[in-house]
């Protein structure tokens, strides 16, 4: 979530150093260098801390470098390391962080936490490592990325748009930049960088499936129900009007049954019923609703898809 600030912050200026004279320089003081209609623009900026293995390209605090695998100091990754087949291409905005001027970070290195936006392609990298993906008690399939080939993208909104789709494809060759068997792994979608609670994603098709058969299922046993209450209601209508001889071979009927084999009656055609208004419910409301593709409950996605 965005915190209130100033639009204009020259903060920075405020220290001794050589911008603080933009503040008494009647060209600045006239409105030029402003920035206004992405005119040219005096504001703090960070210094960025470049060897000699790169090549930078800079304008206010955008940069775009071409060197080798570097997430950090000039002794990090594998071109701190020496390392070859690791060049790397890192583009940044907003270096030393988002409120960052001279005084707080005149000289500075990559820090792909605390700089506002990145994407990093890299020959070879420990990407997860690079971005401090929280990889440990995990319970991905993927697990951490080490001596790849990667790319990062990182920022405090981050947005993919495709106007005829967007597909995620994994293992489109056997073999990876490395010349290892490319691993069997899929797609994670990773909230909060908690990995711990990872679970596999249902596939929809097959769960309507289950969930239809397991309607079947109910609806035979539901079915079983019925005609086992109707068989024992008209079992206990017999029973409860059959006759005794007595003593004195009279004939007649048993009055202890009689009154238990209403009450009896009466619960089984109560049972009856529910019966048949949860069939119903299952058959009609419960279908419709959640396995019925008009349905605004239904419980598959109307576009996304995975396998």
């Amino acid at each position: 979530m965005a915190t209130e600030e100033k639009l204009v912050n020259q903060d920075g200026f405020k220290n001794d150093g050589p911008l603080n004279v933009a503040e008494s320089d009647p060209y600045w003081q006239a409105g030029h260098e402003r920035g206004l209609a992405n005119e040219s623009m005096l504001e703090p900026l960070p210094k960025r801390i470049t060897t000699s293995g790169e090549d930078v390209i800079n304008r206010g605090n955008a940069w775009i470098v071409l060197g080798r695998d570097r997430p950090g100091s000039r002794a990090s990754g594998y071109g701190g390391g020496g390392a070859t087949q690791a060049s790397a291409i890192d583009i940044c905005v907003g270096m030393g962080g988002p409120l960052a001027g001279p005084a707080e970070a005149e000289f500075v290195d990559p820090n792909f936490r605390g700089d506002a936006a990145r994407i990093y392609i890299s020959q070879r990298s420990d990407i997860d490592d690079a971005f401090r993906i929280n990889t440990e008690e995990s319970n991905s399939g993927i697990g951490s990325s080490q001596n790849q080939s990667a790319i990062g993208i990182k920022a405090d909104s981050v947005r993919v748009i495709g106007v005829n789709g967007i597909k995620l494809i994994t293992r489109p060759q056997n073999k990876d930049s490395r010349d290892g068997f490319a691993a069997y792994n899929g797609i994670e979608l990773i909230a909060c960088n908690d990995q711990k609670s990872l679970q596999y994603m249902v596939k929809g098709e097959n769960l309507v499936k289950a969930l239809s058969d397991m309607e079947e299922r109910v609806t035979a046993l539901s079915a079983m129900v019925m005609t086992f209450l109707a068989a024992q209601l008209k079992f206990n209508t017999v029973i409860s009007s059959h006759g005794h001889i007595g003593p004195k071979a009279e004939v007649g009927p048993s009055f202890s049954l009689i009154g238990t084999g209403i009450e009896t009656a009466t619960k089984e055609v109560e049972g009856a019923m529910n019966n048949f208004i949860e069939r119903l419910n299952l058959n009609i409301t419960w279908h419709n609703k959640y396995l019925g593709s008009m349905s605004s409950e239904y419980i598959l996605s109307k576009y996304n898809k995975v396998n």
